[in-house]
């Protein structure tokens, strides 16, 4: 039973990282829809009346011209319904597997139905956790249409999730 209690302890301390803060901008991803590329993805570089500076990840620094943008979309970087599938099915299927080291409990058949349920259990409460960390994030909708008017009006709140904001500030 001591196994048991830690191992539920381990996973629930594990659902929730206390992770470093690095600057702002590296938690959030950002996704550029524009008319002369396919959507760019990676972290926000600049962000200027002009336009905006993105960098994807592989090395690339692409530059977007606010007549060209179609729209803007900021999320912050989580936990996935994926992730969380993947972390109750594995932390379930750790439960469940506790029920195989007692010898003295019952017939294999009674042992394998404890490590279906627990895993089953895992997976659905570690789908729900990726959902509500998937809704919880913070998201943010810019439509630009091409419009270098709006843009320049509404670029202000985006500035703060770009590099250049932490660098470039006293």
């Amino acid at each position: 039973m001591k196994i048991f209690f830690l191992s539920c302890c381990l996973f629930i301390a594990n659902l929730f990282p206390n992770s470093v803060k690095a600057q702002e901008f590296i938690n959030y991803q950002v996704k550029v829809v524009s008319d002369s590329l396919p959507a760019v993805k990676g972290t926000l570089e600049k962000i200027s009346p002009e336009g905006v500076a993105v960098n994807d990840g592989y090395g690339n620094y692409i530059m977007l011209r606010a007549k060209n943008i179609i729209s803007i979309r900021l999320k912050k970087r989580g936990i996935t319904t994926g992730k969380g599938f993947l972390i109750g099915t594995l932390a379930g299927a750790a439960i469940g597997s506790l029920a195989f080291t007692d010898n003295n409990s019952g017939s294999g058949d009674e042992q394998l139905v404890t490590f279906l349920a627990a895993t089953t259990l895992g997976a659905s409460v570690g789908t729900t956790y990726g959902l509500i960390a998937e809704l919880k994030a913070k998201k943010m909708f810019l439509r630009v249409n091409k419009d270098e008017k709006l843009f320049a009006a509404e670029y202000k709140k985006l500035e703060i999730y770009s590099k250049a904001y932490y660098i470039d500030k006293p």
